[in-house]
């Protein structure tokens, strides 16, 4: 009677356990990782959306999966889609600023895009006003009036004479012309000279021309933008650095 008892309870014990040991023994000791990311949105950031034309900038990308969360991209294809405002290398995403407008600059990987707006404008309008070369007195002068409504600071700006090939003056930081002011330089500061037939042209801090003036022949005073900060070049009877043009 007992073997026979416990011979029943060993068959059942037997019979509970079997199908816990074999699922043990075939069981991977493996542990399976979480999916790898993917690739959701990419984003597009750039130093800033406001450009000058002649500015330099570039444009970077970052991949983002479903959560939010950064995954490595591979090459990313740049595009621009008005190439006439802005330019973009379509392997490294160094931008050039072309023309007044807006555009939209596209970096697509993988099938997936992320696009940032720019938009891009001309240096402020300053204006060469009035030039006075150099006649008997041996000094020249060159007269800038700031014809916008907000202060310029024309730190990194450049004014080259007719030799473009010749030396350059580079404005120092901080100068700073108030809207509707004027600022003269004397040619004694300048690296050349205003000479009686010369140019003088002025390039904004990216290295595009904003305004210049020509003349050929000594000036029987001075030459002066009439009407005064907007109009053609005359000359003019009586010099007015610094102030209004006398114009006839």
């Amino acid at each position: 009677m007992f073997f026979a008892r416990f011979l029943t309870t060993h068959r059942a014990w037997t019979s509970a356990l079997l199908p816990l040991l074999i699922a043990a023994g075939c069981s991977d000791d493996t542990t399976a990782g979480p999916p790898s990311p993917s690739l959701t949105t990419i984003d597009v950031s750039v130093a800033t959306t406001q450009m000058e034309v002649g500015q330099e900038a570039t444009a970077t990308a970052r991949g983002r999966d479903r959560y939010g969360v950064s995954v490595d991209i591979g090459p990313v294809a740049w595009t621009s889609r008005h190439p006439e405002v802005a330019l973009i290398n379509p392997g490294t995403g160094a931008m050039l600023a072309i023309a007044p407008g807006t555009t939209e600059i596209i970096a697509t990987v993988d099938g997936k895009s992320g696009q940032r707006t720019i938009t891009v404008a001309r240096a402020p309008a300053i204006r060469v006003n009035e030039v006075q070369p150099r006649g008997v007195s041996n000094t020249g002068w060159v007269e800038l009036v700031n014809t916008t409504s907000s202060a310029v600071d024309l730190a990194g700006w450049a004014l080259i004479d007719a030799n473009f090939f010749g030396p350059v003056y580079t404005f120092p930081p901080n100068t700073v012309i108030a809207p509707g002011d004027r600022l003269v330089i004397d040619d004694t500061g300048l690296p050349f000279a205003l000479d009686a037939a010369d140019d003088v042209h002025l390039f904004s801090r990216f290295g595009v021309l904003v305004d210049g003036a020509s003349w050929v022949a000594q000036a029987a005073r001075t030459r002066s933008r009439c009407p005064d900060g907007t109009g053609e070049f005359r000359d003019t009877p009586t010099p007015t650095k610094g102030t209004s043009n006398a114009c006839p």
